[in-house]
């Protein structure tokens, strides 16, 4: 007779491999105090009883009573069986169990033909790790493989199972497919949902199938459905195609591509396609656009592509490619692009070769401005790096001195599909206040920062370029520097660093006036470190955990001695730049006198400045096992710079030498984390601040409290607007339970910007996987909100065919989501 459900659920709790063994020894011993009176090996088959009867004419033997037959590597147990050894059969009657490293077979009844490894279970059933099937009759076609008939399958270890498939015939490959006909879903045994024939993986590797639907909601998309089907082309590519039908967009398809060549070559392609009903009444889209074409669908798609390609010679391979129909899709489908909230689309290309401490590069990156609000306008005024060519030595003894050189050679070609240069509104005003601004028209009215928010408002060019009032875009640069250093050291304890460095930077510009620029001067430096340490612990004992403290302060003094610098309007009014704009370019220079450049390579900060630190670090060695293991648990760093220079230069209007002062916190304690990093702006008196606080528990689980805090438009001689920062609290946090666990993080505004002050939860985010009994069925739940972006709400359901455990949530899941 078939197995109950209990009788089911006990055997899925041993291993075959396991069980084999045990029975073919433990069995054995207690056969041998049952005092069995019959052991007979004949035909490769060794053979116990109670009783045996041998007819010598038929060539059969009759087993009865305790009874066991191992041959190959399996072993049967049995209540009596009969052999015939002409025609190589077993048959076995009352409660049969065949035993492999394979499966677990049992029926009230197996007939065997020991020598093929064939034969038919009646009223059994086929168990194979946690997948077992079972039917009224059972074909056992050959070493792994099965047909059932009137059959049930099912992977899960509870009764009654959480979900089974019952068919009209059931054919199994074990490590392979089982092919169910006419197939029923039950759930807890309660037929839910039919289908004609399914196809399900009996192993763990990738297999070509359908996957299991998925079920969304979002604010502008409705109620929405997703069937995936996997494609396993081969061990090293494969593919998925994704219909999905939003109720209020209508049907998108999605394919992503995977493959990989070698360890360390792959890629990855993900493309989409959407006729979107809802965008077509985006106001934002409709306000740019026709009348008669408000309200209508628009064609959207995205495509997003990565690889890493290890080539011959050391050369590597690089290419990001990630692009969209329009500027709005990123918002929309966070999950697709992955890139909300960025300001560009950054499509890049490079070709890099390390050798023997050189490195030679070609780089090419193309940016799609995500900042305008047309969601179909052009990127004609993007400026791309097309391309950059760039070679440098690593630091190396020059002759047979202790000098060590360097050099570094960079070629970047900053180009635009539009003019490359913008005709401005304003000259910059040194009385101030400024309010500089592309120029736009027709109507006075567009005359202000924000012309772009107008359809009626566009560029107006003039076609002569203004070296007092418009703004160079495009050009090229050449930027070589080289440098050598040396160390010296005193007591021990006291490092002396003296650099030498020369930089030429030549400017190319397509204007008439002043097409180029050259930039030379030669850099003094000298770093004075000293480093004083301790070793705290028990020093006795060689494996006691102890701890080396080491206090290293440092003078940093830098000089430029000698620059070469003709004025161009590329470079401002101001070319000196106060220390504290070291940090970055931003549009908040556009209003300064230092104007806007390509990057930070193109501006001198440190004319005469002198920093000062301190760091403070404590590192702790420990024993494990037998083996020392070393790791830094303290590190804090102080600095600030003062600017001889800019206080001491004539003519300057505002005089603000000290930089921003530098706080660098990290600390690691067992299973606590603290990050925090800090800039303080003494003559702004705003600190800019990133703090992280984490907790790990010993079960994986944890939870982090983190605080950004972030003024903007800090510029000399100018006070900033508390009003205009952005400050986040945000939590984030993993649990674990026995029924799943659950990832999350919220983020509050405690500044929310005019008008939102009902939005402070400005994003969140979360995933939760929840293990049904049974061990063979999860279903995931994910649900998020962007920054500026809408609620959307995913749940999909995972069958496990194969028996192995789901791992848990990865942390980088809420990363994906785009906070």
């Amino acid at each position: 007779m078939m197995r109950s459900c209990a009788g089911l659920v006990r055997t899925l709790k041993i291993g075959a491999i396991t069980t084999f063994l045990a029975g073919a020894l433990g069995l054995f011993a207690e056969t041998a105090t049952a005092q069995v009176a019959c052991s007979v090996r004949v035909q490769g088959l060794v053979i116990q009883a109670e009783t045996c009867d041998r007819d010598t004419d038929a060539d059969t033997l009759d087993l009865i009573g305790q009874v066991q037959v191992i041959f190959k590597d399996q072993h049967l147990t049995c209540e009596r069986a009969k052999v015939n050894f002409r025609a190589r059969t077993l048959d076995a009657l009352g409660n049969v169990k065949l035993t492999s490293p394979q499966a677990t077979v049992g029926g009230s009844r197996i007939l065997l033909d020991y020598e093929s490894n064939t034969g038919m279970i009646f009223d059994g059933y086929v168990q194979s790790g946690p997948v077992s099937f079972e039917g009224a009759s059972i074909s056992k076609l050959g070493e792994s493989e099965y047909m059932a008939s009137s059959a049930k399958f099912t992977a899960c270890n509870n009764c009654p199972e959480t979900w089974s498939y019952s068919g009209q015939r059931i054919r199994a490959q074990l490590g392979g497919y089982a092919f169910i006909k006419n197939s029923f879903l039950r759930i807890g045994g309660i037929p839910v949902f039919w289908l004609p024939y399914l196809i399900v993986p009996l192993k763990s590797d990738r297999q070509t199938g359908l996957l299991t639907p998925e079920f969304e909601s979002s604010d502008s998309g409705g109620l929405t459905l997703g069937q995936s089907i996997f494609w396993a082309m081969d061990r090293s590519q494969d593919a998925t195609f994704t219909l999905k039908n939003y109720e209020r967009r209508g049907l998108k398809g999605l394919v992503n591509y995977r493959y990989m060549l070698s360890e360390t070559s792959y890629g990855e392609l993900d493309m989409s396609f959407l006729r979107d009903r809802v965008f077509g009444n985006d106001e934002r889209l409709n306000a740019f656009r026709a009348p008669n074409e408000a309200g209508q669908p628009l064609n959207r798609w995205f495509a997003k592509y990565e690889h890493y390609l290890d080539l011959p010679e050391g050369y590597i391979h690089r290419l990001q490619i990630n692009n969209a129909s329009d500027l709005q899709y990123g918002k929309d489908f966070p999950l697709e692009t992955r890139n909300h909230g960025d300001s560009v689309m950054e499509n890049r290309m490079s070709l890099t070769k390390n050798s023997g401490g050189h490195h030679f590069s070609v780089d090419s990156s193309y940016y799609v401005n995500l900042l305008q609000y047309d969601p179909i306008s052009s990127n004609n005024d993007s400026v791309q790096r097309l391309p950059e060519l760039r070679y440098a030595k690593t630091y190396a003894k020059l002759l047979d001195s202790d000098w060590l050189y360097n050099l570094d050679i960079n070629s970047t070609n900053f180009a635009r599909g539009d003019f490359s240069y913008d005709d401005m509104n304003a000259r910059y005003d040194p009385n101030g206040p400024n309010d500089r601004h592309l120029a736009a028209g027709p109507d006075p009215v567009c005359d202000t920062a924000d012309w772009y928010n107008s359809k009626d408002c566009v560029r107006v060019r003039d076609g002569v370029f203004d070296p007092y009032t418009d703004l160079l875009r495009a050009g090229n640069r050449l930027d070589l520097r080289g440098s050598i250093t040396r160390s010296y050291r005193f007591g021990g304890f006291f490092d002396i660093i003296p650099k030498l460095s020369y930089r030429e930077t030549t400017y190319q510009f397509n204007i008439d006036e002043n097409p180029q620029n050259t930039r030379r001067f030669i850099r003094t430096e000298i770093a004075n470190k000293m480093l004083f340490s301790r070793v705290f612990g028990d020093v006795s004992n060689l494996q006691s955990t102890r701890y080396k403290h080491e206090i290293q302060p440092e003078v940093t003094l830098t000089a430029i001695p000698w620059l070469s610098h003709p004025a161009h309007p590329f470079f401002g009014f101001q070319q000196e730049v106060p220390a504290f704009s070291q940090e970055n370019i931003s549009d908040s220079d556009l209003n300064n006198p230092y104007g806007l450049q390509f990057d930070f390579t193109d501006r001198v900060y440190d004319r005469k400045l002198v920093t000062v630190g301190i760091t403070n670090k404590i590192t702790q060695k420990r024993w494990r096992g037998g083996a020392p293991e070393y790791r830094q648990i303290f590190f804090w760093k102080l600095a600030q710079s003062y600017d001889f220079y800019q206080q001491e230069a004539p003519g300057q209007s505002v005089r603000q030498p000290l930089s921003d002062f530098l706080s660098d916190l990290r600390v690691t304690v067992d299973n606590f984390e603290v990050y925090s990093r800090a800039n303080y702006f003494p003559y702004q008196r705003v600190t800019n601040a990133s703090t992280r606080l984490r907790y790990n528990f010993p079960t994986g689980d944890f939870l982090q409290v983190a605080h950004v805090q972030n003024f903007r438009n800090i510029a000399p001689g100018l006070d900033v607007d508390p009003g205009r920062r952005t400050e986040d609290y945000t939590l984030s946090l993993r649990k674990s339970f026995p029924f799943g666990d659950i990832l999350g993080r919220l983020t509050y505004d405690m500044n929310p910007e005019d008008g939102k002050e009902d939005q402070r939860f400005k994003s969140y985010g979360y995933g939760a996987q929840v293990k049904l009994p049974g061990d063979c069925w999860y279903f995931n739940v994910t649900q998020y909100r962007t920054t500026g972006g809408e609620n959307h709400f995913k749940v999909n359901f995972d069958f496990v065919w194969d028996g192995q455990k789901r791992p848990a949530l990865p942390e980088s899941l809420l990363d994906s989501l785009n906070f």
